[in-house]
């Protein structure tokens, strides 16, 4: 029986990459005050970086992890056991190798057998204790054939309720010497693995994959894990899998059936997810092809500009795996320019550079279906200047240099798990960040922050099912140091992607934590039965703090909270409309009109 993965799996990639969705947004700015702008140390963030996340943009990349959550909570069910019942990969009384006749000798008068001992040879998988409920009865008394054929017919189904389902037992020719019988073992193996339907990918790519699951004796379960990983896999629309005998007794053929789905994906998109001192409203593209070369491998580039024109950011990557457990590679690169544009400060022509570089490794140690637990080595290049009156290096705050340069070398150590169950799902990941004095990193006298520190950044994700409309959506962010930080190693909260209720970044600190609650409620569903629209009331808190010899000051208030009700709308297949208004707990010193200081957010996401 061929066993095909259907539609209802895409659920797992939107689970894996969704679980990451912990972050915040940009570079924040201390608006409206009558400082001039050199004391004001928020301006650095905005005036050097403009990504959409800086907490989650600091953590190393996890390939093939979510970019946006689930939504249905019919997709997070793990597809696990209940699964394998209801759709076998294998057809079990197809795959036993066929015992030759003359292993099988007809009994002509049944005659009885002398056993003193019944040895159980070539079992790799179990102990000799094992048997003995199934051997025992046998020894020390005179039995038929027939009652040997059912002891070994007894630990065949030993061997198959275990999953080895082309592994079995039989009762050879032999000659009985001294009251000893044997019943062998053929532990079942795969023979070859045959890949079909393979276009651009290599079928090396999808046989050394699938490989991992095939080890002598092959199991069922293992391989349908590996054949769910590869549908998984974002390069392939659908697998199919069937053995066959093979030529030899307990060899089988593996055939692999792939149907690629396309490589290359476009997404567009316009939300007001950029803080409001460089322009709130930004337009973006993002491309990406996931097998450039057949191997995997994937080149992805991204543009977002504000529609005011205050911030051209660019994010250029490469990924490659390097083995068959999915150990890859990634390599990138992020420049961006970006000027102050608020009427506060406009006159000051101030605008900042910043160029990001980053070579990274993550190997997944464990790798299921259920679960997955990985880690992560990198290492980050980062520089960034600011300006005054447009071409004047010009610091803002304590710890860039007199030309306004902030130089960092961190070397990175990251961990990341994903584990999902028959309620929901858990993602957790940690990063240790270690600033190196190396290639001209930026370095102060203490206390004044400069490139070497230590630090820790950690998020946590739960998206517990509630019932078949409300899914429960919990995140938590943390980050520790007990050191002073440069702007860029800063943690940050405000924005639409992070504390809902405030404009973007509108506070930072060298330590902070964040926490939201959301509850994604079902309202209207397609005829699939996939929710289309649907409601999010929400709670975000949030608070920053410097360490106790920074001596750059803090604005009033870093402690922030608000609460609020979305609108996800999916208007048409693959274009979905996310609108968020909020109630802050906290009347901020600084707030301006602003849509985002308004509490209002929008995003607009098409991908063809």
């Amino acid at each position: 029986m061929n066993w095909g993965y259907g539609a209802r799996s895409w659920w797992r990639a939107a689970l894996l990459t969704g679980c990451w969705g912990l972050g915040v947004s940009s570079e924040a700015i201390a608006q409206g005050t009558a400082d001039p702008p050199e004391r004001e140390p928020g301006m650095a963030q905005d005036a050097i970086a403009q990504v959409p996340d800086p907490n989650r943009d600091r953590l190393l990349p996890s390939p093939g992890l979510p970019e946006t959550l689930p939504t249905d909570p019919e997709t997070i069910l793990p597809e696990d056991e209940p699964l394998l019942e209801e759709e076998p990969l294998l057809e079990e009384d197809t795959l036993a190798p066929e015992t030759p006749a003359e292993e099988t000798p007809a009994e002509e008068a049944s005659p009885l057998i002398a056993v003193e001992q019944v040895q159980v040879v070539g079992s790799t998988v179990f102990e000799e204790a094992d048997f003995e409920a199934i051997v025992g009865p046998l020894e020390g008394r005179q039995v038929t054939l027939e009652a040997l054929r059912q002891a070994a017919d007894k630990i065949t189904e030993l061997y198959l309720g275990e999953g080895y389902i082309t592994s079995r037992a039989i009762v050879g020719d032999q000659t009985v010497s001294n009251g000893i019988v044997q019943i062998q073992v053929i532990e079942g193996s795969v023979e070859d693995i045959i890949v079909e339907g393979n276009q651009r990918v290599r079928a090396d790519y999808v046989r050394d994959r699938i490989r991992l699951g095939t080890g002598q004796p092959l199991n069922k379960n293992r391989l349908e894990d590996q054949l769910r990983l590869l549908k998984l896999n974002p390069l392939f629309a659908n697998v199919e899998a069937s053995l066959r005998s093979g030529k030899q007794i307990g060899r089988s053929l593996l055939s692999v059936r792939v149907v690629e789905a396309n490589p290359f994906q476009a997404t567009f998109s316009v939300d007001n997810y950029s803080p409001p001192s460089v322009g709130s409203e930004r337009m973006g593209i993002a491309l990406r092809h996931r097998n450039l070369t057949g191997n995997g491998d994937e080149l992805a580039a991204a543009y977002n500009r504000t529609t005011a024109g205050g911030a051209n950011v660019f994010d250029f990557s490469y990924q490659i795996p390097l083995n068959a457990r999915e150990g890859t590679l990634a390599l990138r690169a992020a420049p961006n320019n970006n000027e102050i544009i608020d009427p506060a400060f406009a006159g000051f022509g101030i605008r900042g550079e910043t160029e990001l570089y980053e070579v990274s490794f993550r190997q997944p140690l464990v790798r299921s279906p259920r679960e997955e637990l990985a880690l992560s080595l990198g290492f980050t290049l980062q520089n960034g200047q600011t300006f005054l009156f447009d071409n004047q290096p010009t610091p803002f705050g304590i710890g860039p240099d007199a030309d306004g340069f902030s130089r960092t070398r961190v070397l990175k150590l990251g961990q990341d798990y994903v584990r999902r169950d028959v309620g929901g799902a858990w993602a957790l990941r940690s990063q240790f960040n270690l600033g190196l004095d190396i290639l001209d990193a930026t370095i102060n006298d203490d206390p004044t922050p400069d490139g070497r520190f230590v630090s820790w950044l950690g998020q946590a994700q739960r998206v517990q099912i509630l019932n078949d409309s409300n899914l429960l959506i919990v995140q938590a962010d943390l980050q520790l140091t007990p050191d002073t930080l440069l702007p860029s190693q800063q943690f940050v909260i405000g924005g639409g992607q992070s504390l809902r209720g405030f404009r973007q970044n509108a506070r930072s600190g060298d330590n902070g934590f964040r926490f939201s609650v959301e509850d994604r409620i079902a309202i209207v569903r397609n005829e699939t039965g996939s929710p289309t629209v649907q409601l999010a009331p929400f709670v975000d808190v949030g608070k920053v703090w410097n360490t106790s010899n920074n001596p750059n000051r803090l604005a009033d208030q870093t402690f922030l909270a608000a609460a609020g009700l979305g609108l996800q709308w999916e208007a048409l297949p693959g274009l979905t409309i996310r609108l968020d208004y909020a109630v802050p707990f906290i009347e901020l010193s600084d707030r301006t009109q602003n849509a985002q200081d308004e509490s209002f957010y929008f995003s607009v996401r098409y991908t063809p």
